[in-house]
């Protein structure tokens, strides 16, 4: 199985959980989140978690690509809420493992919707190659994306978690369209709205997702495999979490049954 990471109070007396939905799971305001808020994550000798947040994963999905169930259900969640339209451009800005989730979760949405092809935004060409639906995605050095490409797009997800990575994204967005903040960042002293006012940005926030449609795409042959960089024993823990921290890093998965 494979768990969600936001545990909602699920109270009668909880305005957000009795509405139900999207925002019950990721909204409530006494919610235990694993690993960061009031939940002991994995790297507790045991964890818990409610059973209506377990979910099934197939016989067909190896345990390698189950572990990017999370992130996965993360990308999906821009399509959940219906924030590209279909035949709107779209740009994704950021070229990490995020970023490539959601480029692979676009480029679908969009052969299925008559969008074109989305741009991949980034720093490292090499990496489109890594994703199954490569051929329907489209790179863009992020060095040449400005000024040549600004408002360009219908909608941009930034995915950089830098204040660099979000003023580039602003200056990519076409007047009207979308922002889609996938990354926090510290935007520092001197963040200016201007442009989101002067070009009247529509500014959307995206965090966790529906894990049941990460799991149909793994079910139905997606394979992320190509993104970890490596796979260390349990008695190597140090080792990968510090592998993990590296630049250009993308995965490292441990493997508990060894070591």
């Amino acid at each position: 199985v494979v768990g969600d990471i936001n545990l909602a109070c699920r109270q009668p007396s909880c305005h957000t959980c009795a509405r139900g939905g999207d925002r019950a799971r990721n909204h409530c305001p006494n919610r235990m989140v694993l690993g960061i808020l009031g939940k002991d994550g994995t790297y507790a000798s045991y964890l818990t978690l409610p059973v209506p947040l377990l979910h099934v994963v197939p016989d067909s999905v190896s345990t390698e690509n189950a572990a990017f169930a999370e992130p996965l259900a993360a990308a999906c969640r821009i399509v959940e809420q219906q924030l590209v339209a279909p035949g709107e451009s779209v740009a994704v800005v950021g070229d990490g493992k995020l970023g490539l989730l959601i480029a692979e979760v676009l480029a679908r949405y969009a052969s299925a919707n008559g969008c074109p092809p989305p741009v991949l935004v980034g720093r490292h060409p090499d990496r489109l190659r890594l994703l199954p639906s490569a051929a329907g995605l489209r790179f863009l050095s992020a060095a040449d994306a400005s000024p040549t490409h600004d408002k360009h797009f219908d909608v941009v997800v930034d995915a950089t978690g830098s204040p660099a990575g979000l003023a580039l994204c602003t200056a990519l967005t076409l007047p009207m369209g979308t922002l889609v903040l996938k990354s926090t960042c510290a935007a520092g002293a001197d963040f200016n709205t201007a442009p989101f006012v002067i070009h009247e940005l529509k500014i959307a926030g995206s965090r966790c997702g529906p894990f049941p449609e990460a799991l149909r795409m793994l079910e139905g042959g997606l394979d992320l495999t190509p993104l970890v960089d490596a796979t260390l024993p349990l008695s190597q823990a140090q080792e990968a979490v510090d592998r993990a921290g590296s630049n250009g890093t993308l995965k490292v998965q441990i493997r508990v049954s060894e070591g």
